[in-house]
């Protein structure tokens, strides 16, 4: 089993790096990100997919709009950071946190992976950004349930995490069919 031994100098956890685990542990390493990157991808989704006539077009929206949240964010949780630090500090900081923030992008390209998918198996946009907000809720689940493990959680009270944060992207979809009528 992976064991965390470690942390970064914003207090953080050091993902352990051995095994086919280590993709997962890199992308689950910061969950919450990983949930504000579903939800704002699915959030892009359900306004952008009626708008945009082209699949380039709603990708674009999508990637724009993710970099430009995460810029934000990280910009945010630097600036509430330590602020008393020499120049290479500065930097470091700087740079670990531009990483841990990055769960928020990664975990964005879940829901557009599906919309690419269906897109290429012959399904409107307007479909395909379906699919990619429904891939987004099992990614809620799964990122709620990750969080609550690693908070210590049981089994039932990780899922229960898990549903609440899927929960969020089925009201997206339920505001999607709200703005479709």
């Amino acid at each position: 089993m992976d064991r965390v031994d470690a942390q970064d100098s914003l207090g953080r956890p050091a993902a352990a790096r051995h095994g086919w685990r280590a993709g997962m542990l890199a992308l689950a390493r910061n969950p919450a990100g990983s949930i504000y990157g579903t939800v704002l991808a699915d959030s892009v989704l359900a306004v952008e997919a009626e708008r945009q006539t082209t699949l380039s077009d709603l990708i674009y929206a999508e990637l724009i709009t993710v970099l430009i949240y995460w810029l934000a964010h990280v910009y945010a949780a630097f600036l509430g950071s330590q602020p008393h630090v020499g120049r290479r500090g500065w930097l470091r900081r700087l740079g670990e946190t531009m990483s841990h923030e990055w769960s928020l992008v990664t975990a964005s390209f879940v829901p557009l992976l599906a919309v690419l998918l269906a897109s290429a198996a012959g399904a409107s946009v307007q479909t395909a950004s379906l699919a990619g907000m429904w891939t987004g809720v099992g990614s809620l689940i799964l990122w709620g349930e990750i969080a609550g493990r690693q908070g210590g959680s049981g089994t039932w009270a990780s899922l229960a995490y898990g549903l609440v944060s899927g929960a969020f992207g089925v009201a997206l979809i339920l505001m999607r069919v709200l703005l479709l009528h």
